[in-house]
């Protein structure tokens, strides 16, 4: 008998190089090879919107989800914009949405409210004080008002991207 084998921290059934060690030793490296691959993945949707786009373009089995949450990584906006364009306004719960939306960007996000145009700024405000039974047609006009260009043309080409990319979606 060895004098180190006292001493060693490993179990005796690893020491005497079993099948069942090698076996393990193959599914542990399996695992770690299949698990390096999702990490590389989920690091290159997450990094920043570049290496977002070209890992969804690249990969064929990109789904939307990975395009939507490329969007709201370039800009917290987009989430909220997404959802006045798309969004169906025959739900029963549409208008306390697009209100709740509204606060979360006035009250939660100052900075990101300070950007945006004032008329946009003043029909959020206005959604957001809204009784229930306005909310839906103060969230239409501001759909609508992003479409047409009211709050500028950077809005203007998201809200139309947004609305061609729901349009492809169904077809």
């Amino acid at each position: 008998m060895d004098n180190n084998t006292a001493f060693s921290s490993t179990p005796t059934r690893w020491r005497k190089g079993s099948k069942a060690r090698t076996a393990v030793v193959g599914v542990l490296a399996a695992g770690l090879l299949l698990g390096g691959g999702v990490l590389a993945a989920n690091a290159a949707t997450s990094t920043n919107a570049l290496s977002t786009t070209a890992a969804a373009t690249s990969q064929p089995n990109a789904t939307a989800a990975v395009a939507a949450k490329a969007a709201l990584a370039r800009h917290p906006l987009a989430a909220a914009l997404r959802f006045f364009v798309n969004g169906d306004s025959s739900k029963p719960n549409y208008g306390q949405r697009a209100a709740r939306i509204a606060t979360v960007i006035l009250d939660k996000r100052p900075k990101l409210a300070a950007k945006l145009p004032a008329a946009l700024q003043a029909d959020l405000k206005a959604l957001k004080d809204a009784a229930a039974g306005d909310r839906v047609a103060k969230a239409t006009h501001i759909k609508d008002t992003a479409l047409n260009g009211g709050y500028g043309p950077k809005i203007q080409a998201e809200a139309k991207r947004l609305q061609e990319q729901k349009a492809d979606r169904k077809a």
